[in-house]
């Protein structure tokens, strides 16, 4: 009996795995497993038994192992990400893909994960499709190019990185046969990254992880993290409602609820911030991004990205942040560095017809 398989049955009689243990089991999955059968039973027994910190780092390890470090270099900068876990099945805008837009600059560059719609009227990769940006195709190169002159890139390991090809391949098999099992990789794929981040903003659809993930993102090493969930559901921070914020930033720990009227902006309905479909969607983006829309979706940006620029030690206050957003937001600095990545690696053709489509221009 191999290795792998013992290691899963000591999951399945409900036996932790140390750190060590996981990243050796689940390296040797991945490495071999290319019909996901093995990556199945993995799965359910990790799902079956509940996951330790311990055994998530030794996941994160593992993959590391495979995708190796990329060759980027990021020396004087303070790299983060912006993201969601997704599947909070709130209806909502691109608010991280924005948010990303709007903080990022080449000292403190966004380097988000994008991948398609799951749940959502419109993952970050369709609307970034919709604009001229195809993240399944940035190469290193252009990564490194993105960083130091926009301050913002979006990709996914998933496909820099054909080591991970048995993940993907996995989530097809599973999506085809509708076999609607959780594993691991839906708390993994949208928090795995091979570039070393120094500030990580995260938001939930779970509200029991906000404790297991501050310890992984304390595990990872990020000198500041942050967690968020609005109380209505959203997988982002709210001005429908309350939203609970927890992390830490250095050794201090924080954990508080954010009210949107704190910081200046009006608490609305959820129905004024919620897209009809992808084709509003895609306009309210690009709206937004031009410094075009002043209501309550550009609030909503307005209010992550001021959390991006706290976390990320930019403004000493959420609410200076949220000012910051706003004023960036007016100046349509979203839109040129949308113009930017588009002219870099996109098709600018494709971000011309949308102007005219969504925006008459």
């Amino acid at each position: 009996m191999t290795p792998d398989v013992l290691l899963i049955r000591k999951m399945m009689s409900r036996q932790n795995l140390s750190r060590a243990e996981s990243a050796e089991l689940l390296e040797a999955v991945l490495r071999t497993d290319d019909e996901g059968w093995r990556l199945l039973a993995y799965s359910v027994a990790s799902q079956t038994k509940g996951e330790t910190v311990e055994e998530i780092l030794g996941m994160f390890d593992a993959m590391r192992r495979l995708t190796g470090d990329y060759d980027l270099d990021l020396s004087g900068r303070r790299p983060m990400d912006i993201s969601s876990a997704g599947g909070s099945g709130v209806k909502k805008i691109n608010v991280s893909t924005l948010s990303s837009l709007v903080s990022g600059d080449p000292v403190v560059p966004v380097v988000k994960h994008s991948f398609w719609k799951v749940t959502s009227i419109t993952g970050s990769a369709d609307a970034l499709e919709a604009v001229g940006i195809h993240p399944q195709t940035v190469t290193l190169p252009q990564i490194q190019k993105a960083v130091e002159t926009a301050g913002v890139v979006f990709y996914s390991p998933l496909f820099v990185s054909g080591e991970l090809k048995n993940i993907v391949n996995f989530g097809r098999v599973l999506a085809e046969h509708k076999v609607g099992v959780s594993t691991p990789f839906h708390m993994l794929a949208p928090i795995f990254t091979p570039i070393p981040l120094t500030y990580r903003m995260f938001g939930l659809n779970n509200p029991t992880q906000f404790e297991i993930l501050t310890e992984i993102f304390r595990g990872l090493g990020y000198r500041n993290a942050l967690l968020v969930r609005g109380f209505e559901g959203l997988d982002e921070a709210s001005i429908s409602s309350p939203s609970r914020v927890r992390g830490f930033r250095g050794e201090e720990e924080f954990d508080f609820v954010l009210l949107p009227e704190e910081v200046g902006l009006k608490r609305v309905s959820q129905e004024e911030v919620t897209p009809v479909d992808a084709e509003s969607n895609y306009r309210d983006f690009l709206r937004i991004a031009h410094g075009l829309e002043t209501g309550p979706k550009r609030d909503l940006i307005a209010l992550n990205t001021g959390l991006a620029l706290w976390i990320s030690e930019r403004t000493p206050t959420i609410a200076e942040g949220v000012q910051m957003a706003l004023e960036r937001l007016a100046s349509g600095l979203a839109a040129e560095r949308l113009t930017a990545l588009v002219e870099q690696h996109g098709s600018p053709d494709v971000l011309k017809r949308a102007r005219e489509k969504y925006l008459g221009a």
